[in-house]
């Protein structure tokens, strides 16, 4: 997360999950050993889907998940999601 910058991260002990967030909103998440979520623009989220990760509607409709134990992403491709989805929310509260 340190290439984003204003970034607060949030990981409570012993409950086993973590979330990113600027402007008090977050932007993405990560759950047990099979959940790493990115909440992204509408052309960000197609791209997404189409490099094989999967919709998470009960999180939203702008809400991706990729299953770290079930794909092969390098991490390099978990930091452009990240950073992909950190500019969007920058984008909706006008910083970017």
């Amino acid at each position: 997360m340190k290439p984003c910058g204003d970034v607060q991260i949030f990981e409570p002990a012993n409950y086993g999950y973590l979330t990113v967030s600027t402007q008090k909103i977050i932007f993405g998440f990560a759950t047990g050993m099979d959940t790493i979520a990115f909440r992204l623009n509408e052309k960000m989220r197609r791209l997404a889907v189409q490099t094989g990760a999967r919709l998470l509607p009960e999180c939203g409709e702008d809400w991706v998940n990729f299953w770290p134990s079930q794909g092969d992403w390098p991490r390099v491709d978990y930091e452009f999601w990240a950073l992909k989805a950190y500019l969007n929310i920058r984008e909706i509260t006008g910083l970017a």
